[in-house]
């Protein structure tokens, strides 16, 4: 069930064609209503024969990830090109037939009398349609990716987008009773044209004014209403409280609208004295606006919600990431310091050159550990000169191999990612040996998946307990590549193995 909601979910998110063939049923339906007797059958007829209209549409919608991942990006917008724009010239311009083919004519409830001109605008309807909502995912998509919508949409928060509609379509009004007014002068002088130009400011000013006013019924539902009184006291208490407000603040609104001068000037015969103390409606557009306005805060206040526990998950995840990988330092410290301590005690003239090559990986730990990714060839010349030097250090022998079979050596990987594994193999099963010792390495890469083993003797078994550093290297993979890795080790045979997984796409 849950592999089943995944699999539903993901076809919503990342696949367009069930967007268009919602486009294209409520299109069928409206045919139906225009031109044939409401049936099941009816309709699923009419949305069958139009997606075979629209099938290109439909293919490239269904088929648009694959094209852009498997193709160049100039045949993708030919192919869009042809689809979206060319083949939706192409439909209008054969109109009839089409339409005969959607609807034959003896289906029709009724004769219409002008078939060409109809079948000409519903094509134009639906293509356009089509055309403007591709557009509208395009654009979307280009603005999500490039311009990082994230940012301005926590900026702009519902309330200062909904001032902006209210100024907009204050200026929208004041416009039309400009021309209103204007339409009644023979003449328009610079005198005129100038009152014309102030009475459009004061209009604006007014609009916003009666506007305001409703805007604060969703104002106090937002602010008050809904998360003191419906989410704390209850569905009745909310519901008194709306019925409250709308009894005692409307009728002051209306008085104080009908004073206004644009009541009387334009004859807004909604807001005119006519006796009744809620206006015409009674109360019902403010009780709508409240109405209205409930589902939209609740939703707005969810993904708010939502949005502060992943960022909060996110700061959690990098701060645990940043302790582990500062954990990873010391316990390469140790090991390290405990090599060298070796070398001074037997006073091996290859001191010097241990020094420095220790100072070297040191280096690596400390600069590049600090990074996200670093190249996969850096950090395999890291492993090589770990083992080099600890080759120095054991003076036994040591049967050594490292198979490397890799697409690209500039791939991103996490830093000292592989090091844990052969620092066990050194501390508890080469250092201890008494005998001959052997360590494999293996690493294949490609551009999706990587695969590292590490297989190495041992003469005994192991401590459960065999310190943090396989400890962090799975809570690390737990955070960078959640669900994306596997990590696995076990014991047979007097060897060790491990052997870990990820998924880099």
């Amino acid at each position: 069930m849950e592999a089943f909601s995944k699999k539903a979910v993901s076809i919503f998110t990342e696949n367009t064609l069930w967007i268009f063939m919602t486009l294209l049923l409520f299109m069928s339906y409206l045919l139906m209503m225009s031109v044939m007797k409401d049936s099941w059958l009816n309709y699923i007829q009419i949305f069958g024969k139009l997606c075979i209209v629209y099938s290109p549409v439909l293919i490239f919608a269904f088929f648009r990830r694959t094209l852009l991942s498997s193709l160049p990006f100039k045949v993708v917008v030919a192919l869009w090109i042809f689809c979206m724009i060319v083949w939706l010239i192409i439909l209008p311009l054969n109109s009839e037939s089409i339409m005969r083919f959607v609807i034959q004519e003896h289906q029709h409830s009724h004769q219409l009398e002008d078939y060409s001109t109809f079948a000409l605008s519903f094509l134009l309807v639906t293509s356009g349609s089509v055309l403007c909502t591709e557009l509208g995912l395009v654009f979307q998509n280009y603005f999500k990716d490039k311009l990082k919508t994230k940012i301005w949409t926590q900026v702009i928060s519902v309330d200062k987008m909904l001032l902006v509609v209210v100024l907009l379509l204050s200026i929208f009004l004041s416009v039309v009773g400009i021309f209103r007014v204007g339409s009644g002068i023979d003449n328009i002088t610079v005198f005129s044209g100038a009152m014309l130009a102030v009475k459009f400011i004061f209009f604006v000013f007014q609009f916003l004014i009666i506007l305001l006013l409703y805007y604060f019924y969703y104002h106090i539902n937002k602010h008050f209403l809904i998360p003191k009184l419906l989410k704390e006291k209850g569905v009745i208490f909310y519901g008194f409280s709306v019925a409250a407000v709308i009894l005692i603040f409307y009728p002051l609104f209306i008085m104080f609208l009908r004073v206004l001068p644009i009541s009387s000037e334009l004859g807004l015969e909604f807001f005119q004295p006519d006796g009744k103390t809620f206006s015409d409606d009674g109360g019902g557009l403010a009780f709508l606006i409240m109405l209205l306005s409930v589902p939209i805060i609740i939703s707005n206040e969810w993904f708010r919600q939502s949005n502060e526990i992943v960022n909060l998950e996110k700061e959690k995840s990098a701060t645990e990431l940043n302790l582990l990988k500062q954990q990873i330092n010391p316990h390469f410290f140790f090991n390290t310091l405990n090599n060298l301590y070796a070398l001074s005690i037997t006073k091996d003239k290859q001191t010097p050159e241990v020094i420095l090559q220790l100072s070297e990986l040191m280096r690596y730990v400390i600069y590049k550990g600090k990074e996200d990714f670093v190249p996969l060839k850096e950090e395999l010349k890291y492993i090589e000169d770990y083992v080099q030097l600890q080759q120095i250090r054991l003076h036994k022998k040591l049967d050594y191999k490292f198979d490397i079979t890799i697409s690209d050596k500039e791939q991103q990987i996490p830093p000292l990612l592989f090091i844990t594994f052969v620092e066990n193999a050194f501390k508890h099963g080469i250092e201890p040996a008494e005998g001959n010792c052997y360590l494999h390495l293996s690493l294949t890469s490609d551009q999706n998946d990587l695969v590292f083993t590490a297989v190495n003797s041992i003469e005994e078994k192991l401590d459960t307990d065999a310190g943090i550093g396989l400890k962090n290297l799975k809570r690390r993979m737990e955070l960078r590549y959640p669900d994306k890795h596997s990590l696995e080790s076990f014991e047979q045979h007097n060897q060790y193995s491990a052997i870990l997984k990820l998924k880099l796409q």
